[in-house]
């Protein structure tokens, strides 16, 4: 990787695709801080990897153990966009029965060789669909993904997948960015357009939007009406919306129910 300054997000990551981030360097791709900068793509150190798995415990504390208690004991998790298996590791060293999907297949081959536990890994085909059968999953859950994704077809189809994945009575827990709640005044969201490869943003009473080009980095900042939409058009009703980093009034985090 090109050496820049620490954390810094090489410019050729905004346009490449995320089977190149994952075979240049697959740790900084998921957990971008400085110390995975110039981790290798071949060999994993122990001290990054402990870093790796340290925060992917600490996320799944956050994003999954809220909902654990509403959900029967026993049925698959399954993540979508599992990357090298950060979170994945967490919930396989607790006993649960988990299953991984991504977009890219050396992400699948990285997870695959540190987290065997795995029950399964499945790639995901060019219409955006994994061979996983329908209904198959109590919980399905998405960190830090959709937020990559460059256009808003493929965003639509990302969450029908999940929708069709979560059997009657499960949840969804899925990480967004979304402008409304950085653009809010007085207790007012902001509204957001979303086109295929860009979105305007509207403050509220306001007029002139800002304008946000998507990118395989900076992707489809989904606005908030849309969503709940294209989740209900799934089956799937939102329980709770809430932001999720308190550095990022963007980053929201959605709860939902099949």
């Amino acid at each position: 990787m090109t050496q820049a300054k620490p954390g810094t997000i090489p410019r050729h990551w905004k346009t490449n695709t995320w089977e190149e981030k994952a075979r240049e360097n697959p740790l900084f791709a998921v957990m971008s801080t400085p110390e995975m900068q110039d981790a290798s793509a071949e060999a994993f150190d122990g001290v990054r990897l402990e870093l790796f798995f340290d925060k992917g415990r600490s996320l799944a504390q956050r994003l999954i153990d809220p909902v654990l208690p509403d959900l029967s004991k026993q049925g698959l998790v399954v993540e979508y966009g599992c990357g090298a298996g950060r979170i994945l590791n967490a919930l396989v060293e607790r006993g649960l029965a988990c299953a991984g999907i991504d977009i890219s297949p050396t992400m699948l081959k990285h997870c695959a060789r540190l987290v065997p536990g795995v029950e399964s890994l499945h790639a995901l085909d060019d219409q955006g669909r994994c061979d996983l059968p329908n209904e198959c999953a109590r919980l399905v859950f998405s960190y830090a993904v959709v937020q990559h994704i460059d256009r808003l077809s493929a965003y639509e189809r990302a969450l029908g997948e999940m929708c069709r994945l979560l059997q009657r009575g499960g949840r969804l827990v899925l990480q967004v960015n979304c402008e409304d709640f950085a653009l809010a005044r007085d207790g007012r969201l902001g509204r957001t357009e979303n086109l295929e490869e860009h979105s305007l943003h509207f403050a509220p009473d306001s007029t002139q939007p800002q304008l946000h080009r998507h990118s395989t980095w900076s992707g489809v900042y989904i606005g908030r009406d849309r969503l709940i939409t294209l989740l209900e058009r799934g089956g799937v009703e939102v329980l709770s919306m809430r932001n999720f980093n308190p550095s990022k009034a963007r980053s929201v985090l959605v709860v939902g129910k099949r």
